[in-house]
């Protein structure tokens, strides 16, 4: 159906049925015989008769107040109306998400009881439903059994108005007509790009006469709207595929090749995750902070058959816990102090992809509880709202902390250990892959230089003096390091006594020596140099990467790790020319 392949589900075969029309309205361009303007005055007046003389209608009220809104207020309110309908649709470029959102909004604008948005391309084609709301997934093939005609007519291109589906002869014997005492049935076409690819079905029970001509122009117009951004949803999924199959043409590297290693448990850690990046299990990735646990994360995801669709990341330990639930599960306008608009949690950003929680062992208890039934259900109910919307996620979580001693102290539940814990892959620390040193060295050398010509390099005394150093912090600490040797040593071979002096944790604590961490021995650095202050040490550091990038104070705060803001204000401090 022109590239609406993702459309394919449940099928509901439409056939051909003759179409009596007593007892139904349909108004189209050539339907000149119907004046639903005067029509609708003579409903008006016979119900305000009726009400002036005590007489009570059974049912709810007609839902006339978009065709009085539209009267009194004129084009001006259509044009609120349709600008209110639309709002909320602009916003999104999901497109499962998009239709029922457009349905939803056609229920409430109508004042309908039900919806059906339907697909499909054309009349011997099949139709499915793929958005439902307040329909029971069983009675959705008795609707399309009474709504056969009328859906070939939507998918004729003409909208069609039953005003009264039990005086019509062909509807009123259907079974579901009794049943579920259908009276108003409205369902137009949904094009895209003069295609038509579908229909959008309301009904109404009990209450004959619930929709107007109005209400079909309104529904006309809004659907006719709506359908543009379904196409703009569709050609961003089309484009995005289309992206990662250039991107995979121009990197065909297996993403697991970023991760630089030689070290044999590490290599087996990447074995078992380029297997479990192929099954669409929940992850929990173990290790030492700065070990690389997002890094593990990201190759998984693009290894994956999610890798087109996004990866939302976020550290547990990184926000407040009174807004955790609201980060996580979205809220609605006026939610809470502050909400002044509807957004999206994580989950709902995630939709299709991964979601990464860095740090999960610092979840709130509370909230660990209603992540547990996200991950159970697959529903998330924003906050301030009673309407659930369904989400498919793949989970991967990391820890550097033992998250099986957490649930035996009682601070982590033992049931959502079980959900996030199918398959564990644990990072060991670079103390435990000394080897791997040296082509890290040379790795992070390369990703950070900001001149090409003028490369900078370990000796062999220094090499062998940084393989046996601890790294506490593990790579992101190995990493660091070298970005200040690049500051202050570019272009230049870089000894021990240099690697000494980068590695002092602090100016009151002498330098670490060699014999500290297990190398060859080496002279200590001299001491007897003038001391410096840390802010000659921090006017230096600037000087110099001011110097090897050409002046270009982005790229020397990028070297020294600030922000560019930040730099100014200290080359202003230390009156620091160029």
């Amino acid at each position: 159906m022109c590239g609406w392949e993702f459309w394919n589900v449940h099928s509901l075969e439409t056939p051909t049925m003759n179409d009596p029309r007593q007892g139904r309205k349909r108004f189209s361009a050539s339907d000149r015989g119907v004046d639903p303007e005067g029509a609708l005055d003579e409903a008006s007046d016979i119900a305000a008769d009726l009400a002036r003389s005590g007489v009570r209608v059974p049912g709810r009220p007609p839902a006339l107040s978009l065709e009085r809104q539209v009267r009194e207020w004129g084009d001006q309110r259509s044009f609120q109306l349709l600008y209110d309908a639309m709002r909320g649709l602009v916003e999104s470029l999901d497109f499962e998400s998009l239709v029922h959102q457009i349905l939803d909004v056609a229920v409430r604008s109508i004042g309908a009881d039900r919806g059906i948005v339907f697909l499909g391309g054309s009349l011997d084609s099949n139709l499915f439903p793929v958005a439902v709301t307040s329909v029971d997934p069983r009675e959705v093939r008795d609707l399309s059994e009474v709504s056969r005609t009328i859906l070939e007519r939507a998918l004729g291109g003409e909208s069609t108005l039953t005003v009264d589906a039990a005086s019509d002869p062909v509807l009123a014997d259907a079974p579901s007509v009794k049943m579920h005492q259908l009276r108003s049935v409205l369902c137009v076409p949904l094009r895209v790009r003069d295609e038509l690819i579908g229909a959008v079905y309301l009904d109404r029970r009990n209450d004959a006469n619930a929709f107007s001509s109005a209400s079909m122009r309104f529904l006309d117009a809004f659907v006719e709207l709506a359908s543009g951004v379904l196409q703009r949803a569709h050609e961003h999924h089309r484009l995005r595929q289309e992206n990662q199959r250039l991107r995979n043409q121009i990197d065909p590297r297996d993403p697991f090749a970023h991760i630089v290693t030689g070290n044999p448990r590490m290599r087996r850690v990447l074995g078992n995750a380029e297997l479990v990046a192929r099954v669409d299990a929940p992850v929990m990735i173990t290790g030492e902070s700065g070990t690389g646990k997002e890094l593990l994360a990201r190759a998984i995801h693009q290894s994956s058959p999610r890798a087109s669709e996004p990866l939302v990341t976020q550290n547990c330990a990184a926000v407040p816990a009174d807004l955790l639930e609201s980060l996580f599960f979205g809220h609605i306008r006026g939610a809470f102090t502050g909400a002044h608009r509807d957004t999206a949690g994580l989950f709902q950003l995630a939709h299709r992809g991964v979601l990464f929680l860095d740090e999960i062992a610092e979840l709130a208890a509370p909230l660990q509880a209603k992540l547990l039934r996200v991950l159970e259900t697959g529903v998330v109910r924003p906050l301030g709202s009673e309407e659930e919307t369904r989400v498919d996620v793949r989970l991967i979580a990391a820890t550097s902390r033992n998250l099986w001693d957490a649930v035996r102290e009682g601070r982590f539940r033992e049931d959502l250990f079980y959900r996030i814990s199918v398959i564990e892959l644990g990072l060991p620390p670079l103390r435990e892959r000394r080897d791997d040193i040296p082509l890290l060295l040379d790795h992070f050398a390369i990703k950070h230089e900001a001149d090409r010509d003028r490369r900078m390099r370990f000796d062999r005394t220094a090499i062998d003096f940084l393989s046996g150093y601890p790294w506490r912090g593990n790579v992101r600490e190995l990493e660091n390091f070298v970005r200040r040797a690049l500051v202050f040593h570019a272009g230049r071979a870089v000894g021990p006594h240099e690697v000494a002096e980068l590695l002092r944790p602090a100016e009151s604590e002498p330098a670490p020596r060699p014999e500290a961490v297990e190398s060859r021995p080496i002279p200590p650095p001299n001491r007897t140099t003038s001391f410096k202050t840390l802010e000659e040490r921090e006017r230096e550091a600037i000087v110099d990467a001011l110097r090897i990038t050409g002046g270009n104070r982005t790229r020397a705060a990028e070297l020294l790790g600030q922000h560019r803001n930040a730099l100014l204000r200290k080359i202003k401090r230390l009156g620091i020319d160029g």
